[in-house]
């Protein structure tokens, strides 16, 4: 994520979160303040859209000095941050020489003291470590200015039914499509691939079409649907915290566990192991849980037609891709046109 250069990621995570906000809420009771980063043109037509339904919208520089919502928004993210540091802190795997990581902010000596040892111990820098950053690149030796590159959020990729229903507001799972580069098939699913590039094994989506990979096909769902509720067959095979280990294709998303796959899977070993790790991925900021309504509520024999309905009433509800190992519930979702990640 640090090579990229955000504004792009910004502007569609944000239409992304409105559009999510104003399924709940009505538009034109709303009042949206914005910290004006660079806004580009497509979130600028979206918010002169929200104001034709009735919003006040607000973009300004330096919003959070002037404007409670932008200084509400601006505390809680500080706080997130604090959270993510503390798990970084308090994880054994990123201990080098008995130090840990400190603060995270350049000034911080302890953050530095940290930096060099763990550059001079060889190791990759782990995930949270801002390569662009000065200190980082004094350290590695390095004096080019680093140059950042535009994110490979291809909306090519996307249907244009989905497009037009995002530019208007609708963020919908069923409308949700992927074009294939390849061999032009509109896709309400993909193959979830894994494979080696050099000494790295890399996440992809593959055409189950023509077999080709679908390129950046994973960056542009983190950002335009962001969402992904695993069953149970994804959850026995470890999937998500693998990846995360990986090549981070699920990096960033929001995962929902439903409590019938929580049911499921809770008392069993492989199911605990993911559920540990990735609550432990969610802590360090890796990706977002989510673990709506009660497992205990879910009776032990429940028949699985009901199981399969409860998990796509998720998808549906938190607009979200269904990942799965069970080519009839690929089936299943696909007659419910919910997009669906199949491995």
């Amino acid at each position: 994520m640090d090579k990229y250069n955000i504004n792009k990621i910004m502007d569609v995570t944000y239409q992304r979160i409105l559009n999510m906000f104003f399924r709940e809420v009505e538009i034109g009771s709303c009042k949206i303040v914005l910290d004006d980063y660079g806004v580009g043109p497509t979130l600028i037509r979206f918010l002169r859209f929200l104001e034709k339904q009735g919003s006040e919208v607000i973009v300004a520089s330096h919003a959070d000095e002037d404007f409670l919502e932008a200084k509400v928004a601006s505390l809680i993210s500080k706080r997130t941050r604090e959270a993510v540091m503390k798990a970084i802190n308090e994880n054994p795997e990123f201990k080098i020489d008995g130090l840990t990581v400190g603060t995270g902010n350049a000034g911080d000596p302890q953050t530095v003291d940290w930096l060099k040892k763990w550059h001079a111990s060889g190791k990759e820098w782990p995930w949270f470590v801002k390569k662009s950053y000065s200190t980082v690149r004094e350290i590695e030796g390095k004096t080019e200015e680093y140059a950042k590159t535009a994110p490979p959020i291809m909306e090519s990729l996307l249907s244009k039914e989905f497009l037009e229903d995002f530019k208007n507001g609708k963020l919908s799972i069923q409308s949700l499509s992927l074009v294939c580069p390849s061999c032009g098939s509109i896709l309400k699913s993909g193959d979830f691939a894994i494979f080696k590039e050099g000494h790295r094994n890399i996440s992809e989506l593959k055409c189950p079409c023509c077999g080709k990979f679908i390129q950046n096909a994973g960056f542009t769902l983190r950002y335009y649907c962001g969402y992904v509720v695993p069953d149970s067959s994804a959850i026995q095979r470890n999937l998500i915290s693998n990846d995360l280990a990986a090549s981070a294709f699920f990096e960033d998303f929001t995962v929902v566990l439903t409590p019938v796959v929580r049911r499921e899977c809770d008392n069993t070993p492989r199911g605990k192991k993911e559920f540990d790790e990735l609550y432990r991925c969610d802590a360090m900021g890796k990706i977002r849980l989510l673990a709506p309504g009660s497992a205990r509520a879910i009776p032990i024999d429940l028949p699985s037609t009901v199981r399969d309905e409860q998990i796509i009433e998720a998808c549906l509800k938190c607009n979200a891709i269904l990942l799965t190992a069970d080519k009839s519930m690929s089936a299943f979702a696909g007659g419910k046109n919910v997009f669906t990640i199949l491995v």
